[in-house]
């Protein structure tokens, strides 16, 4: 939702020739579908049926101003996250820190010109995606540091499905539980980027697979073998997580 182009664009002025301008300007020059508002309390009953990407808001209106129109709005579940720029000749310093307070897109100083206010609001929409873009990806750094946080505990449940066939000799139940356990790590791993353990963990869910599947049970071969190969995995776990520490300088746990 928040990466789709601009198109449909609500326009709010108590002025009748702003709007006839500004929905000129907007519909005819650019193409967007633009429905125009001649008062707040008529954008607060038009924009839930409407579902704008963009409200452009005047601020100095009579009865509701833009502000009251923005509380109103918000409130609403269609737009409580629709963006909002505003229309103003208000654009002193303390105004323009109030504006940013509330969260709004950006603001259009009056007066404007109407020929420009298209690529005017392009450019807030890009700069909206692009922050839209690095907060997403310091959540998804947030959730691999969590998923790397985690590897410890993973690694040990593989750990002892393969140290009991170990002790106590081949187990068909114990090695099922370890091809799992590959499997989830190798699917999960390399949704996080860490492609070495995802790859790692693909090979032993594809030897332990392949052990399960053979025709003769149990094996011939030791499963030391096995306990070798969760080793490879355990070390690779290791690397992964020296590298999410270094670029995140968090401390390193007991794995």
């Amino acid at each position: 939702m928040h990466d789709r182009p601009l198109k449909r664009i609500l326009v709010v002025d108590d002025d009748p020739d702003v709007l006839t301008v500004v929905s000129l300007a907007l519909g005819g020059l650019a193409d967007y579908t633009v429905q125009a508002c001649g008062s707040a309390q008529e954008a607060i009953v038009e924009a839930p049926s409407f579902e704008p990407d963009l409200i452009l808001l005047d601020v100095m209106m009579p009865d509701v101003d833009g502000f009251g129109a923005l509380r109103a709005l918000r409130a609403l579940e269609a737009t409580a996250d629709t963006a909002v720029v505003f229309m103003t000749a208000l654009v002193r310093r303390h105004e323009m820190t109030h504006y940013q307070e509330l969260g709004c897109l950006g603001v259009v100083p009056k007066p404007f010109d109407p020929i420009q206010l298209p690529s005017v609001l392009e450019g807030m929409w890009g700069h909206r995606r692009a922050r839209l873009v690095a907060a997403h990806q310091r959540q998804f750094e947030e959730l691999r540091l969590a998923y790397v946080a985690q590897l410890p505990e993973k690694i040990e449940a593989m750990r002892q499905a393969s140290r009991a066939m170990v002790e106590a000799g081949w187990d068909r139940e114990a090695a099922q539980s370890l091809h799992d356990l590959a499997h989830r790590m190798a699917g999960s791993s390399g949704l996080y980027r860490l492609n070495a353990l995802s790859r790692s963990a693909a090979a032993l869910e594809e030897i332990v697979k392949r052990l399960l599947g053979a025709p003769i049970w149990p094996p011939s071969t030791s499963p030391v073998e096995l306990a070798r190969l969760v080793k490879a995995v355990d070390r690779t776990a290791r690397n992964e997580w020296r590298q999410a520490r270094t670029s995140a300088a968090r401390p390193e746990p007991d794995l």
